[in-house]
């Protein structure tokens, strides 16, 4: 929907920071009056102005909601962790106990699950998720080596699903497994594709724009050695667990409690890393709601605004119905922020 060009210019900052539903929304509800006649041009700038700035105070606010929720749960999740490496830390605990195993796998899957909900305001790997969403990690069956040295030379060919992507690793006799890990990186280098390994175990990670990459079956062929020979091998890559879930399969096999209390830390060293990212950004946002409010006082303007929806829709006029359709478009936020 567009205006007159005048207004165009006059209202284009107000409406840029705003969605498409909540621009329409306020360009609908103050291009024309009851009688279809259209709204002087600077009544509608000034409208437009200020509903503009109304929707985008309901954004931010709604988006601070939101980051006290996640700094609760970090906070709650920080604590759930601190209590459980207390728990482990008795006097007189020097190795755990399969109980103590067990309790810990237990509390670590309800933690995780709670974390798993998109409320939680938390990635997998414990990253505020507010932020950007997080890279997506899987690794390679153990079945293809592709770290080993070996004897014979070979030439590996894979096909990433149905991205139309495809990567070349030309892996000589004799390298070790350190240099054929930097051949595997800089060939996955030029797909937007890190490559780590852990245990002669592979794993790979991608931004969210390249997941598809991660997430399709590959098409894996070889010359026989480190990849069956003849037809093209499909191999689906197994999603890598999150940080919650990685200590709670480490509990199942530790046994000595410092190391494993070292473990836990780690884990809360990210939920401090994470906790300051979003007590940053709710430093930004209340920053800039302050400087809405304070931009231009528009509490008249609002005020009649809304007097003017009121007349229209008790006067029972033709365009009522779209004057309370824009109204609740452009409150939108507001009222979500309100339930939040």
């Amino acid at each position: 929907m567009q205006l007159s060009g005048a207004v165009d210019k006059v209202s284009n900052s107000a409406l840029t920071p705003l969605n498409a539903a909540d621009r329409a929304a306020v360009i609908k509800a103050v291009r024309a009056d009851d009688t279809g006649r259209t709204v002087p041009v600077s009544r509608q700038s000034r409208q437009i102005q200020v509903l503009s700035k109304w929707a985008l105070a309901a954004d931010v606010s709604k988006q601070l909601s939101q980051t006290d929720q996640t700094e609760r749960n970090i906070r709650q999740a920080y604590q759930a962790l601190e209590n459980l490496r207390r728990q482990l830390n008795a006097p007189g605990n020097s190795k755990l106990s399969a109980q103590q195993q067990q309790q810990a796998q237990q509390q670590l899957a309800q933690l995780e699950q709670k974390l798993a909900h998109s409320s939680s305001g938390l990635n997998a790997d414990l990253t505020p998720a507010s932020m950007q969403p997080a890279p997506l990690k899987a690794s390679l069956g153990s079945n293809i080596d592709l770290l080993s040295e070996r004897r014979q030379n070979e030439q590996v060919s894979i096909l990433l699903g149905r991205s139309g992507s495809a990567v070349s690793i030309s892996l000589p006799a004799g390298q070790s497994a350190e240099q054929n890990l930097h051949t595997v990186q800089q060939a996955f280098a030029q797909q937007q594709i890190s490559v780590s390994s852990d245990n002669q175990q592979l794993y790979f990670s991608a931004e969210a724009r390249d997941a598809r990459k991660l997430q399709e079956p590959w098409l894996i062929s070889g010359q026989g050695v480190r990849v069956a020979a003849g037809n093209p091998v499909s191999v689906k890559l197994q999603a890598a667990d999150s940080t919650l879930a990685q200590l709670g399969k480490a509990a199942a096999t530790a046994d000595n409690v410092q190391a494993y209390s070292q473990q836990i830390q780690l884990a809360q060293q990210q939920l401090k890393d994470a906790l300051g990212k979003v007590q940053a950004q709710r430093a930004a946002l209340q920053a800039q709601l302050v400087a809405i409010s304070q931009s231009q006082n528009d509490n008249t303007e609002l005020n009649a605004l809304s007097q003017q929806l009121r007349i229209a829709m008790q006067g029972g006029s033709k365009s009522a119905v779209s004057v309370v359709m824009s109204q609740a478009n452009i409150t939108r936020s507001l009222v979500e922020f309100g339930l939040g």
